[in-house]
C-alpha cells in the first residue's frame, strides 16, 4: 500500500495545532475509556501512543482505522464488565470463561454493577461517534510533515521500546496489543494445562497407604462454595444463620485458610498432593481413598463446564461412581439447588456394605446469592445482594443438617467434614448496592469455614491455630486414619499443635503471594 503524504506542511507547530478537532476530540476520549475497560494498569504513556497509532493508521487507510476502532470497540464494551472486577485477561478470567457455561453467565451478566454498564455504553456512544466523524466531508486543516514523522517516532519508542529490548515484540504494554497477546497466551497455557492434567489423569498414583486403628465405615467429604468464614454464626458471624450448626458438637477449625482464591485454583491445590510448587493431579485424594480401600463418590452440583473439563471434574471423574447436575447437556438448567445431591447421596449410603468416601460439590453461595435464594431473605441488611448472602449459608447450615441425618440412618459409623473452596470480597462496600464477589486482595477472600462433626460426638472442639489448604492433604489423611510414606505425618492437624506455618496464599495468576501482607475488609 503506499502511503502519500503529499499534503504535508513544512511547519510543524501549525500542523500540531491542526489536530486538535471534533474527531480527534472524540478518538482521545474513546481511547481513554478503552484503556480503562480493558483492565490493565493506567497509564498515560500508552493513551498517547495509542493515539498516535490511530492518527498514524487514519492517515495511511481509513478504512483500516474504522475497522480497527470498531474492533475495539465491541471488545471494549464487552470486556468492561470483567476488566473493572477482575484486571486484564489472565489465565484465571480466561479459564474462568472457559469453565463457565451459559448459565453461569447470565448469573454474572445479572451480577454487573451499573458503573460497568455505563462505561460499556460510553465506549459504544464515543466510538461510534469517532467513526461518524471519519465519515464527515468536513475538510480538515492539513498536518504538516514533521507532525507525522514525531508521531511514528513517538508511537515506536513508547509501544515498543522496552518490548524490542526484552526481544519480545508482542509483549509491549499498550492496551491494543497487549489484550490480544494476554487472551491467546492465557488460552494456550489454559488449553495446555488441561490437557496436561488429562494426561496426567490416566497416569497412576503414588499412593500406598496404610489403614489405622480407628478408621470409619463412612467419610462425607462437603466441599462448599464462596463461603466466607466471618458470614457463619458459628464462628462469630454477628447474623444467626446457622442453627445447626450452632447446636451440633463439631470440630472446628478457626484460622484455616485456602488454598486459592477461585474454586479452580484453589481445589486443584486442595485436593491434589502438591509436589514443587505443582499441584500433582493424578495424586488426589480420591486416588488416595480408592488406595486405602474405600468406594468413592462424586456427586456434584457445579458440573462439568467449559470446552474443555474443569480439572475439578476430572478428579470427582476419577470416582468409581460419580455424578453431575450439569454436564453441558440439553438438560443443563439455569439453577438446581443442592438439595438435589440427596437423592443421589441416600443412594451412596445404601449401596454396598464396604468402606465408603463420599464428596458432595455444592453451588453453595456462589455469586449471584439472590439465585440460590430466588430472590428470598430473612435478614435485611440494607443491600439486598448481601440479604442473599447470608440467606444462602443458612441454605447450606440446613443442608449440612440433612446429610448428618442420613448419615446417622444409613451411614453406619461416619464421619463429614465441611469446607468452603474460596471467600468473597466487597464491591461497593455498606451501600444498598454492596455485594460479593471473587477477588485475591483481602484475607477475607481466603479465610473461610472448615467443620469436622463425627456420629457420637459430644462436645465442641476448637483447633485454634493456622491450617492451610496448601497442606490438605495432610488433614485428609489423619481424618481418614491412614498412613502414606508420601504424605507428611509430623503435625497432628487435629490438635492445637503449632505446626510450621504456610503463610502463603495463591493469587489470580496461580502465584504464590503472603496471606499476612493481605489487608482485611470486614
Amino acid at each position: 500500500m503506499q502511503i502519500t503524504l503529499s499534503y504535508f506542511k513544512p511547519n510543524s507547530a501549525a500542523g500540531l495545532k491542526n489536530l486538535i478537532n471534533r474527531e480527534n476530540l472524540c478518538l482521545v476520549v474513546w481511547v481513554l475509556l478503552a484503556h480503562y475497560a480493558l483492565g490493565y494498569q493506567y497509564k498515560l504513556i500508552y493513551v498517547f501512543s495509542a493515539l498516535a497509532g490511530f492518527l498514524l493508521l487514519r492517515s495511511i487507510t481509513k478504512i483500516g482505522y474504522r475497522f480497527l476502532v470498531a474492533v475495539y470497540m465491541l471488545a471494549g464494551a464487552l470486556y468492561a464488565p470483567v476488566g473493572i472486577n477482575y484486571g486484564f485477561p489472565d489465565i484465571n478470567v480466561i479459564g474462568s470463561l472457559m469453565y463457565t457455561n451459559p448459565n453461569e453467565a447470565n448469573e454474572f451478566l445479572a451480577n454487573i454493577p451499573a458503573a460497568a454498564w455505563l462505561l460499556s455504553v460510553s465506549i459504544i456512544v464515543f466510538g461510534i461517534a469517532t467513526l461518524v466523524a471519519s465519515f464527515s466531508k468536513h475538510k480538515n486543516a492539513p498536518v504538516t510533515r514533521g507532525v507525522y514523522s514525531f508521531l511514528m517516532v513517538f508511537f515506536v519508542a513508547s509501544a515498543f521500546w522496552s518490548a524490542v529490548r526484552q526481544g519480545q515484540l508482542l509483549s509491549t504494554g499498550l492496551p491494543e496489543i497487549r489484550f490480544v497477546h494476554d487472551i491467546y497466551t492465557a488460552y494456550q497455557a489454559v488449553r495446555d494445562n488441561n490437557q496436561n492434567f488429562a494426561r496426567i489423569m490416566t497416569t497412576g498414583n503414588i499412593w500406598n497407604p496404610v489403614s489405622l486403628p480407628g478408621q470409619r465405615k463412612t467419610y462425607i467429604l462437603v466441599v462448599g462454595e464462596s463461603v466466607r468464614r466471618d458470614y457463619l454464626h458459628t464462628f462469630g458471624g454477628k447474623y444467626t444463620n446457622t442453627p445447626w450448626l450452632d447446636s451440633t458438637p463439631s470440630t472446628q477449625f478457626t484460622q484455616y485458610i485456602s488454598a486459592g482464591p477461585s474454586t479452580v485454583i484453589s481445589l486443584t491445590n486442595t485436593l491434589a498432593r502438591r509436589n514443587e510448587n505443582a499441584a500433582e493431579l493424578n495424586n488426589n485424594i480420591v486416588a488416595l481413598a480408592s488406595r486405602a480401600g474405600f468406594e468413592t463418590w462424586w456427586i456434584s452440583n457445579q458440573g462439568k463446564k467449559g470446552h474443555f473439563d474443569s480439572p475439578v471434574a476430572l478428579i470427582g471423574e476419577s470416582a468409581d461412581h460419580h455424578y453431575f447436575t450439569k454436564a453441558d447437556n440439553s438438560d443443563d438448567r439455569l439453577y438446581a439447588p443442592d438439595e438435589e445431591l440427596l437423592p443421589e447421596l441416600d443412594k451412596a449410603l445404601k449401596q454396598g456394605n464396604g468402606k465408603k468416601f463420599i464428596v458432595l460439590h455444592l453451588m453453595g453461595s456462589h455469586p449471584k446469592a439472590c439465585v440460590r435464594t430466588h430472590d428470598l431473605y430473612d435478614i435485611d441488611v440494607g443491600a439486598k445482594e448481601i440479604s442473599c448472602y447470608i440467606k444462602s449459608i443458612a441454605m447450606t447450615d440446613k443442608l449440612l443438617g440433612q446429610i448428618h441425618e442420613m448419615a446417622e440412618r444409613e451411614g453406619g459409623d461416619w464421619s463429614m467434614m465441611y469446607f468452603s473452596d474460596h471467600g468473597l470480597s466487597y464491591i461497593n462496600k455498606d451501600t444498598s448496592g454492596a455485594y460479593l464477589t471473587h477477588g485475591d486482595k483481602t484475607r477475607e477472600n481466603y479465610e473461610v469455614p472448615f467443620i469436622v462433626v463425627d456420629k457420637n460426638q459430644k462436645d465442641n472442639v476448637i483447633i485454634p491455630v493456622q491450617r492451610s489448604g496448601l497442606r490438605f492433604i495432610e488433614t485428609f489423611a489423619q481424618w481418614l486414619k491412614i498412613r502414606d510414606p508420601q504424605i507428611d505425618q509430623s503435625c497432628d492437624m487435629f490438635s492445637g499443635e503449632n505446626c510450621s506455618l504456610v503463610n502463603q496464599v495463591l493469587n489470580f495468576q496461580g502465584q504464590l503471594s503472603s496471606f499476612e501482607a493481605l489487608s482485611s475488609v470486614k
